[in-house]
C-alpha cells in the first residue's frame, strides 16, 4: 500500500471515530419535568407558611429584556414574601425547557457580578426537606449599598448540580445517555448580613415553598427521587 493510500485509511478511520462520537453525543430523547401548560405564576402559592407576596421591583433577575437569558428561559418567575415576624424573602424561578451547550441555567454568580455585587462567599449546603436533603449553594453578596444572603439550587432533569463544573458534568453525562432535560434555577435571598440564622431562615423559606407546591408538580423544582420521598 503506497503511503498515498496509507495516509487515505488512517484520515478515513479518524473521520469514522468523530462521526461516531458525534453520533453517541447527539440527544434522541427528551425529558420535561415541568408538566404541560403548567405555569409558574399558578404553580408556586402567594402565600408561603407565614409569608405573603407583596409588590416589588428590587430582585436582582438573571435575565433582561432582549438579553440572551431572555432568550434562553422560557418562565421566569420573581416574588417578593413579607411577614410580621420573620425575614423578608425574595424568590426567582427561572425555568428552560432545553439545557444543552447553548441553553444553559445562569447561576447566580453570575448574573449577580453582572450587576455589580461582588460574591464574597460561596459553599454547598443541604435544605432538609423532611427526611430528604436538598442540596444547595450559599451566597454572599454585596454592592455598596445593600448585602444579600442567596440559597439557590439547580435542576436539570433529575439532577441538582451545586457548581458549574458539576452542571457541566450532569449535562455531557445526559447528552452520552442520549437525552435532553429541561431545567430550572430556583434562588431565595434576603437584604441581611449573612449568618447561620439567616441561612437557617432561608432554608425554613425554601423547605415551606417546596411542601406548598402540589405534589404532582414539585419534580419541576427538585427532581422527581426527590419530590417521591416527599409524597
Amino acid at each position: 500500500m503506497s503511503a498515498f493510500n496509507r495516509r487515505d485509511v488512517l484520515m478515513g478511520g479518524s473521520m469514522l471515530v468523530a462521526a461516531g462520537g458525534a453520533a453517541a453525543l447527539t440527544p434522541r430523547g427528551r425529558l420535561v419535568l415541568l408538566p404541560e401548560g403548567v405555569e409558574l405564576e399558578k404553580m408556586v402559592p402567594t402565600t408561603i407558611a407565614e409569608w405573603v407576596q407583596m409588590p416589588t421591583e428590587a430582585i436582582v433577575l438573571p435575565k433582561t429584556p432582549g438579553s440572551l437569558a431572555d432568550r434562553l428561559y422560557s418562565q421566569t418567575l420573581s416574588r417578593l414574601y413579607v411577614s410580621e415576624t420573620r425575614l423578608p424573602m425574595m424568590l426567582v424561578i427561572a425555568y428552560g425547557a432545553v439545557q444543552n451547550d447553548l441553553l444553559q441555567l445562569h447561576r447566580p454568580e453570575v448574573c449577580y457580578a453582572a450587576v455589580g455585587f461582588n460574591i464574597s462567599a460561596s459553599k454547598s449546603a443541604q435544605v432538609a426537606l423532611g427526611n430528604a436533603r436538598l442540596p444547595v449553594r450559599e451566597l454572599t453578596a454585596r454592592n455598596d449599598s445593600r448585602v444579600e444572603a442567596i440559597t439557590y439550587w439547580t435542576r436539570i432533569g433529575d439532577d441538582l448540580p451545586t457548581d458549574g463544573s458539576a452542571q457541566r458534568w450532569v449535562k455531557l453525562r445526559q447528552q452520552m445517555q442520549g437525552y435532553l432535560a429541561d431545567g430550572v434555577l430556583v434562588r431565595v435571598s434576603t437584604v441581611a448580613e449573612p449568618s447561620p440564622d439567616v441561612f437557617r431562615e432561608l432554608d425554613n423559606f425554601a423547605a415551606a415553598m417546596v411542601k406548598a407546591i402540589k405534589p404532582a408538580d414539585r419534580a419541576a423544582l427538585i427532581g422527581r427521587p426527590l419530590a417521591a420521598r416527599l409524597a
